[in-house]
């Protein structure tokens, strides 16, 4: 069994809170130099700057899963991880179908730009991509493991945009395969609260828009490889495999 540093939660220059220097050079790099082991690519309700992230870290040695953080109906925050690029493609296909058209302003919200590993630009989104997906919690849950994903309560101790701050709880029906806090002691006080969160599989991400943010809060993955199916392993706790805030 193997033990490796993961930060679950990062955003790209894609996403319009992101900073522009969160480029794919620039997050492997950082990543790299904070000794993290892997990152999962998150930017919001998209998951187009994904594949480039993926084949730079993997010429440098870091592994990349391909992921978005999706905002629900209920404006509440959910991470959302995929095995491969043909499931990433599928969702992908699926925010553009439930992301509201409502044009994005620079101006006021952000660029929303990817870029390849030389830092010149692809596309940009044209929609605002912090807006809330005309699909409730529970429908995205489902699409997300019907494509073999897993699907993750994000940041679930803020006091906004997370499902406890949006529902006033957890529905236990709810499939949800982990949940994620950045703060420690604003999760301690959570739980204090809301002591069914222990039943969970919980984990610790930065929620990185900057690069100075990169690995700044992460997990410890115990498995015996750093691949997708371990990583889902260790989020059902199988095998001896788990995730442990650092």
């Amino acid at each position: 069994m193997k033990e490796f540093r993961v930060d679950l939660h990062l955003h790209t220059c894609l996403s319009p809170c992101g900073s522009l220097e969160m480029s794919p050079q620039r997050i492997v790099e950082t990543a790299l130099e904070r000794g993290l082991d892997a990152i999962a690519v998150t930017d919001h309700n998209s998951t187009l700057q994904c594949p480039e992230i993926q084949a730079l870290g993997k010429e440098r040695g870091l592994t990349v899963f391909a992921g978005a953080e999706v905002t629900t109906r209920e404006e509440a925050h959910c991470v959302a991880l995929f095995a491969d690029d043909e499931a990433r493609a599928a969702f992908q296909a699926y925010l553009y179908d439930h992301l509201p058209p409502v044009p994005n302003d620079p101006e006021r919200f952000g660029d929303q730009v990817w870029v390849n590993g030389r830092n010149e630009i692809v596309g940009e989104a044209p929609y605002l991509l912090i807006s809330a997906l005309d699909q409730s919690v529970e429908q995205i849950a489902a699409v997300v493991h019907r494509l073999g994903g897993l699907f993750i309560a994000a940041h679930v101790e803020r006091p906004s945009f997370s499902l406890i701050s949006q529902l006033g709880f957890i529905d236990p029906s709810l499939p949800l395969d982990a949940i994620e806090f950045n703060d420690a002691v604003r999760y301690e006080k959570l739980v204090a609260a809301h002591a069914y969160l222990k039943q969970y599989t919980v984990y610790r991400a930065s929620d990185a828009h900057y690069p100075e943010q990169i690995g700044t809060k992460y997990s410890l993955l115990k498995a015996d490889a750093l691949d997708f199916q371990h990583l889902a392993m260790a989020f059902r706790k199988e095998n001896s495999h788990t995730i442990v805030t650092a």
